[in-house]
């Protein structure tokens, strides 16, 4: 199979993950690699191995040939049909591909981690556990996943690989699983590229009514049941609207608050099914406020792109994003203390004009000056360069 880029030797990347694009119903952990091999496909040749389908769906992708090796914008992808995901073919597409390093973006996937990890022995390895490793990511599954840990701690399974954590926190809670000697190099996510003009962004804002918008994967780990009781205790003299964009992960989890999605006196909560990642922009252009009282975030994807698009956040503590209110951000609230997301909203909702554009001003502005740093890139440089 011929290179991408035959006209130099640059090092070459395999990434094994379950879910690329044009999926996207995973979420962050997709763009979390969009954006590096994005920021790097000039300086390193990327492979990516991975699913012809999309988080729950039966049906593959459309127009795309399975099994096949191709080039799309100077990545080499292959999408694995159902036919196809077992090690022996994992196994088979690595030898074939032959890297310079593994780069695996999961810590539990059966077969695009635990699979190249107990078949591939000489390649350097990466991981990135993608905030898996956290208190409020290790509660769900929470006994399935620490008998796990233990015995691949016990077996020395991890024992070769690097681990790309993307903040200081995140390399303590791999620490904290792995031991102080675990070799742990901190590159931070490259955020979004997409951003509206503050002109733009500034028209749609002070419309006479109040917009909150939540934008994630709906499961227990993201607590959406707290943001839509949050919604219905407010008290509002104008219209607030609360549309809930995502796809549903856990069935069992939803069916237990779905009941009040609905309106109640001026406040209308609302439900719209997955959002493609393309249309985040727009989405948040006609949005006041994102809301996300998780409980863990190793980084945040859509927090960056809220801020990006001057739409200041309503987190819980949980992520690694704090002092908001401080920094005219948002708020980070206590989920210990039930009434702090409560207030959170309120005051949101009754935030003065003048006030709620300062906000929006601050969060573009610090998109631009503290996210968008070319540190950041050069982080992730690094981390492929040293790797190996």
């Amino acid at each position: 199979m011929e290179s991408a880029k035959e006209n130099k030797k640059l090092k070459r990347i395999l990434i094994c993950m379950d879910w690329y694009e044009p999926g996207f119903k995973a979420g962050g952990p997709i763009r979390s690699v969009v954006n590096i091999i994005n920021a790097l496909k000039d300086e390193f040749e990327f492979y990516v191995l991975t699913s012809a389908f999309d988080l729950g769906e039966t049906e593959p992708y459309e127009n795309i040939e399975a099994d096949q090796w191709f080039d799309k914008d100077g990545v080499i992808i292959k999408y694995m049909s159902k036919a196809n995901m077992k090690p022996s073919a994992i196994k088979a597409n690595i030898l074939e591909i032959n890297p310079d390093l593994l780069y695996l973006n999961s810590l539990f996937s059966r077969l695009y981690t635990l699979a190249p990890l107990s078949l591939i022995s000489k390649i350097p390895v990466v991981i990135a556990p993608r905030g898996m490793l956290g208190e409020g990511a290790l509660e769900i599954k929470r006994f399935k996943k620490l008998i796990f840990l233990r015995m691949a701690k016990w077996m020395r399974f991890y024992k070769r690989v690097i681990w790309h954590a993307s903040t200081v926190k995140e390399e303590a809670e791999i620490k904290a699983v792995f031991g102080s000697n675990a070799e742990v190099v901190i590159a931070r996510n490259i955020p979004t590229t997409k951003q509206l003009k503050f002109e733009d962004i500034s028209k749609e804002r002070n419309t006479g009514e109040v917009r909150f918008v939540f934008i994630s994967r709906i499961s227990r780990k993201k607590n959406l049941h707290l943001a839509v009781h949050a919604l219905r205790s407010i008290k509002a003299d104008r219209p607030v609207k609360f549309d809930i964009y995502g796809n549903i992960e856990d069935e069992d989890y939803y069916k237990k608050f779905r009941s009040y999605i609905q309106s109640y006196g001026n406040v209308t909560i609302a439900y719209h099914g997955a959002l493609n990642p393309s249309l985040l922009p727009q989405t948040f252009l006609y949005a006041d406020y994102f809301i996300l009282p998780t409980k863990h975030e190793n980084f945040g994807h859509a927090i960056v792109e809220s801020w990006a698009n001057g739409c200041p956040v309503i987190l819980s503590q949980n992520t690694p994003w704090r002092d908001l209110k401080e920094k005219k951000l948002g708020w980070d609230v206590d989920l210990k203390n039930p009434t702090e997301l409560v207030d959170a909203v309120q005051e949101a909702a009754d935030m003065p004009p003048e006030q709620y554009l300062e906000m929006v001003k601050a969060c573009f502005q610090y998109f631009q000056n503290e996210i968008c740093d070319d540190a950041v890139i050069e982080a992730n440089r690094k981390l492929f360069q040293d790797a190996g």
